[in-house]
């Protein structure tokens, strides 16, 4: 019997969880330690599925206690990250998105050949049941001869509207397509191959506090092959449209992504006068199917399994798989991934001038105000206010070890002005 694959997460944010609950559910893979530099955050996630926690990665490694690790990170930290843990004999699976540029992508390729390890790329929508019959579909020829392809990501990002505004995502333009793009050119590349972006456009901005702007939807038009690939994004309010349209000459495809749901058009041109009632016989029929499909399934595992979930753990498993067979699946492989990046990477290349970033204050301001009741309305507003006089040294506050290198700071500032209390008057009551 092959023993369990020993799985360790290296940051304990938001999509820890995630991964957590889909290593879980993975047969042959085992989560076993959480790492973060935040020690009570990697305490609390850790708590929650039994595992041990760590504040350092080196002592986690030392410790010998994973053979395969999950990054999810701050972006502009995978590369290194994943070079690490790959060096030092460690299967690596790697957050969306998966680098910065290509050449960092190749970077960790390369150190995955020399290790003898796999490196995968966490495209999870790929793993959505509704996108992998979708992509049989294409594949075995049933929709005919695919022309054009859609892409939607409508969905408000809640952070572009009222914060936090300090992400990563939102600190510069670009990195809203690096965090949000993922999605759809995954899927652009994985069912067409390479894009070649040949324009975008961008909606209306937002001015967030400070000043700097950000686009509240993209359009990138590309082609791939033959085939028109439009891929949107929409940011503010607006209805969730989280989809896939491929137009072929046998047929037309739609999947949902949001609610893992795929419906399937075909005209019988033959008969004018029964082919709208068929087609939209068809129509409902696949709605039926598909929404009862959905129901019975939620109701066996107790709203366990969304889509979101599910495609986290079939993702998970797939990698896993690779690793168990020797034989990667190709959907999460970093030539995947080295395609998708490329694709962003284009659209990048191709966008229209952006706004001019306000003049930031120069110096480093010294914070020396503490607000009560800051998580008010108003103590909010003016808490937001005092960070962004100190955004220069603190533009990163969510990275890597950055909290951490705050309170050190914070501490020595409060030493400072306890001593020089004391030294003006000894006898001063603190």
């Amino acid at each position: 019997m092959t023993p369990d694959l020993r799985i360790g997460i290296i940051g304990a944010g938001y999509i820890a969880s995630w991964h957590a609950d889909a290593i879980r559910a993975t047969p042959g893979a085992r989560l076993v330690a959480v790492c973060d530099p935040a020690l009570d955050a990697a305490e609390a996630l850790a708590a929650g599925y039994g595992v041990t926690a760590y504040s350092d990665l080196d002592q986690m490694i030392a410790a010998g206690v994973c053979d395969a690790v999950h990054i999810l990170t701050p972006p502009n930290l995978h590369r290194d990250l994943a070079v690490k843990c790959l060096g030092a004999g460690l299967h690596v699976m790697v957050e969306k998105p998966v680098a910065l540029s290509v050449q960092e992508i190749d970077d960790m390729a390369e150190a995955a050949d020399a290790a003898g390890r796999q490196l995968g790329a966490c495209h999870n929508f790929l793993g959505l049941p509704s996108y992998e019959k979708l992509r049989a579909l294409k594949q075995a020829g049933d929709l005919g001869v695919v022309s054009a392809a859609q892409i939607n990501w409508a969905l408000p990002l809640v952070p572009l509207r009222s914060g936090p505004y300090g992400l990563w995502m939102l600190r510069e333009t670009q990195n809203l397509l690096l965090e949000l793009g993922p999605h759809p050119f995954s899927m652009a590349a994985d069912l067409f191959g390479p894009l070649t972006v040949e324009h975008v456009s961008l909606g209306q901005w937002i001015t967030l506090p400070g000043g700097e702007k950000r686009p509240q939807s993209w359009r990138v038009l590309a082609r791939a092959g033959n085939v028109d690939v439009t891929i949107n994004l929409s940011l503010v309010e607006t209805f969730d449209d989280r989809s896939v349209t491929l137009r072929g000459s046998s047929a037309m495809a739609r999947m949902d992504f949001a609610a893992d749901t795929l419906v399937v058009s075909r005209d019988n041109t033959a008969d004018l006068v029964l082919n709208p009632l068929l087609k939209e016989l068809g129509r409902a029929g696949s709605h039926l199917r598909e929404g009862a499909r959905n129901a019975f399934r939620q109701a066996a595992s107790l709203n366990q399994k969304s889509p979101y979930g599910l495609s986290f753990r079939n993702t998970v498993a797939a990698f896993y798989a690779g690793i168990q067979s020797g034989a990667p699946d190709a959907r999460f492989a970093p030539a995947s991934a080295r395609l998708v990046m490329q694709g962003i990477a284009g659209a990048l290349a191709a966008l229209p001038a952006l706004p001019a970033v306000p003049v930031r204050p120069t110096g480093t301001p010294r914070p020396r105000v503490m607000v009560i009741g800051g998580t008010g309305f108003i103590g909010k507003q003016l808490a937001q206010r005092l960070l962004e006089t100190v955004k220069e040294k603190y533009a990163h506050l969510e990275g890597w070890g950055a909290k951490a290198s705050l309170e050190k700071d914070l501490r020595e500032l409060i030493e400072k002005d306890i001593n020089q209390a004391l030294s003006a008057d000894p006898a001063h009551d603190l």
